[in-house]
């Protein structure tokens, strides 16, 4: 349940609800703003007490029942879409974001003259991938702690912010000292021990919807992260695995449009890794704008023949500015900052 204070509610009233709370067989979440302060009560709502009878108190303006296994991910707990700042960026909103970068990183040479290639065109967060999950163990695992270091680099010399993947608890401390968005990709959407430890961490966290994953549980997922004290989450739809071949993925749309109605989060789509193929990366791109998408991760190497990873899906870094510029005039007709 939410419980709202009346404005400028007292500390000894918002101390004396959260014990309240408590006796009740919840966990108080408090969130104080400038003039009022909300509660989300974590718990079962069908095996403790109502809370609903706090409304009678004189400090409460509202208590409102939510049966969603996700509460401060969900819009009942805030209604307004979240705006997070990100390295400068901000993302929701209107505010539309792009990430781009290539797959893993490779080289000093391969990740500089992506990122001279993609800052060139506006581009303020380098992806890139030091540590890779491959379903075999014969490709490509990323260079680990040498791709962090080569990351460090890139973000100090162009001034960009830095998204990596993280995957597993050991690595937590080493990667969230380089970047600045830690991504969750779709196997471990549901890895809810590392959800918990990279909640930690003190970095916004990009979390992929999992290759079988449905909404209420890629939300739920969400959900353990904000509990566990991260609350700069931003949810991406990369495809799911269903029967049909003709891409690697499919892009589930449907999904943005009802994570961002039930959801406060930003939603962003990777039209890379759902079409697995380069030529399908604009219309997918541009679909997940119209669908109301609040940013895109694109994948883009220098040579994308030559990628130790994931080539077929990659685009040129060199003309990334033609896929963007195609881009600009749908951002700014589907993206009104509000």
């Amino acid at each position: 349940m939410i419980i709202v204070f009346k404005p400028h509610a007292t500390q000894e009233d918002i101390e004396k609800v959260k014990q309240k709370v408590v006796e009740f067989g919840y966990q108080p979440r408090i969130i104080q703003g400038v003039e009022q302060t909300v509660i989300a009560a974590v718990g079962d709502e069908t095996m403790h007490k109502s809370l609903e009878r706090l409304q009678t108190l004189p400090m409460i303006q509202k208590v409102v029942p939510i049966q969603k296994r996700y509460k401060m991910v969900s819009r009942e707990f805030h209604d307004d879409p979240s705006v997070l700042n990100v390295g400068g960026s901000k993302i929701g909103a209107g505010n539309f974001l792009m990430i781009a970068g290539p797959c893993s990183v490779e080289s000093r040479e391969q990740l500089r003259t992506a990122a001279k290639d993609l800052t060139a065109c506006g581009i303020k967060i380098i992806r890139g991938g030091a540590y890779k999950p491959r379903t075999s163990p014969y490709d490509f695992q990323g260079l680990k702690e040498d791709g962090l270091a080569l990351l460090a680099e890139i973000k100090e010399e162009f001034g960009v912010a830095i998204a990596t993947e993280i995957l597993s608890v050991p690595d937590v401390d080493k990667v969230a000292a380089v970047a600045d968005i830690l991504q969750i990709g779709a196997r471990n959407c549901q890895n809810y021990h590392l959800l918990e430890v990279v909640a930690g961490a003190g970095r916004t966290v990009l979390l992929k919807r999992g290759m079988a994953t449905l909404v209420d549980e890629w939300l739920s997922a969400a959900e353990y992260l904000i509990v566990h004290g991260c609350p700069n989450v931003i949810l991406c739809e990369r495809g799911i695995r269903t029967f049909e071949s003709s891409t690697r993925s499919t892009l589930d749309l449907s999904a943005v449009a009802v994570a961002k109605k039930q959801s406060h989060l930003p939603v962003i789509v990777d039209p890379s890794h759902a079409a697995g193929r380069a030529d399908l990366v604009l219309p997918l791109a541009k679909a997940a704008i119209a669908v109301g998408a609040d940013g895109l991760i694109v994948e883009s190497h220098p040579n994308p023949q030559e990628a130790c990873s994931d080539a077929a899906q990659q685009l040129p870094s060199g003309q990334f500015h033609e896929f963007y510029d195609e881009l600009k005039p749908l951002i700014e007709l589907c993206n009104k900052p509000r």
